[in-house]
């Protein structure tokens, strides 16, 4: 099986010079049919062309399109996934020692180092592996989900596992939502046009 690579091959010299020929066919035949009279288009038997206004529409639309996603689209989506001025991500690299932020109720902060901080992304994690949230989902058989002996509660008084420790046990006893499946047609139209008495 051939590896996948950019290099040239004969087959896309040969798509390549076509795209070339075609596209040059193309813009010379736009050209003519933007400055040709509409009377000598029709005196040649070309009736069916779009009218005039498209040759300038046209461009004109492709071009505020593109300036208005280099000036407004693509610089806005740039902002949103930028972390805030405040966000001390902006003022630390990767080899910054990174403290965590959870407050205890009591108000004391964790301070704990943490581990990669800048992990998976840009975005600097704000809290230890103690206090980071340890839900994670599993793929196996059934589709069950795997939830981690771990209280991540802002309030420690509200914490369900430490009112109830079985908690956890019960939430895997819980039924989880079956799978998406295709419903039998015939059994849908039996139940939605059955005779009402």
């Amino acid at each position: 099986m051939p590896e996948h690579t950019p290099a040239p091959t004969p087959s896309r010299a040969i798509y390549g010079f076509f795209l070339y020929l075609l596209f040059q066919t193309l813009f010379i035949l736009y050209v003519l049919w933007a400055y040709i009279p509409t009377d000598l288009l029709e005196y040649l038997g070309l009736s069916y062309l779009p009218d005039k206004y498209f040759a300038l529409f046209v461009p004109i639309l492709v071009l505020v399109a593109i300036t208005l996603f280099a000036f407004l689209f693509y610089p806005a989506l740039s902002l949103a996934m930028m972390p805030d001025r405040d966000d001390p991500s902006t003022v630390t690299d990767r080899f910054a020692i990174v403290r965590c932020r959870y407050q205890f109720p009591d108000r004391t902060v964790c301070g704990q180092k943490i581990d990669r901080p800048y992990e998976h992304s840009w975005a600097m994690k704000a809290f230890c592996s103690k206090h980071s949230i340890r839900v994670t989902t599993a793929s196996d058989l059934r589709g069950s989900v795997r939830i981690s002996n771990y209280c991540d509660c802002p309030d420690e008084e509200q914490c369900l596992l430490r009112k109830d420790p079985s908690h956890l046990a019960k939430l895997r006893a819980k039924p989880m939502v079956p799978a998406v499946a295709d419903l039998n047609l015939a059994e849908v139209s039996r139940i939605l046009h059955r005779k009402k008495i």
